[in-house]
């Protein structure tokens, strides 16, 4: 089973729905954030609460064990292996078995309310709560003795549940996901560059 990153209750409230909330309601809620922290997952290319990794072949470096997750949690264990150099005054360097605790803790570090936010709101336009109270026509005038009843025009989520840009989330996105774009400097004029086209090199 999934671990939810936010509560059915933080997105009921936002949408109008009564808390506590009824079980077949709750199923819906919890099926729209499970689908939003898979999309978010597949955006980050990591996931969203701390895993433990265990890593073969570690070395030391003065400023500590060189481990391939990041940010590190806690050390569970390191274990020098059998066959690695003695290092110091025999040749190359002593390599460890490490287990240990990484990752991004999106659920209740501060610094990582973003992607809270980005997952309640992206939640709450889930197609399955499209009858949330909070996402329904409002009644603009009514009449009586058999009249018809008027409604808003306004038939999308209001602007409050729109979700921030994607974008917003990126600074937790693992690096070699990101889009890069090499910067370009312009040449300073009359400075031929040869092989670069456009500054009169051949």
């Amino acid at each position: 089973m999934t671990e939810l990153i936010v509560t059915e209750e933080d997105v009921a409230r936002r949408l109008g729905y009564p808390v506590p909330v009824a079980d077949e309601v709750r199923q819906r809620i919890e099926t729209a954030i499970v689908d939003a922290q898979d999309a978010l997952v597949a955006h980050l290319g990591r996931p969203l609460l701390p895993a433990e990794y265990t890593e073969n072949g570690v070395h030391a470096s003065p400023d500590g064990l060189v481990l391939r997750h990041t940010p590190v949690v806690t050390v569970l264990s390191a274990t020098s292996e059998p066959n690695s150099p003695p290092g110091a005054f025999g040749f190359g360097a002593p390599t460890y078995t490490v287990r240990y605790t990484a990752g991004i803790d999106a659920r209740s570090n501060p610094e990582t309310a973003p992607l809270r936010l980005w997952l309640r709101a992206t939640a709450c336009q889930h197609p399955l709560l499209a009858d949330a109270p909070a996402r329904q026509r409002r009644v603009s005038s009514a009449s009586v003795e058999g009249q018809s009843v008027t409604y808003d025009t306004a038939v999308e989520p209001p602007a409050l549940l729109a979700p921030p840009d994607l974008a917003t989330t990126d600074r937790w996105r693992l690096r070699g996901r990101r889009v890069y774009q090499a910067p370009v400097r312009p040449t300073p004029p009359g400075l031929t560059i040869r092989g670069i086209p456009g500054t009169g090199g051949l």
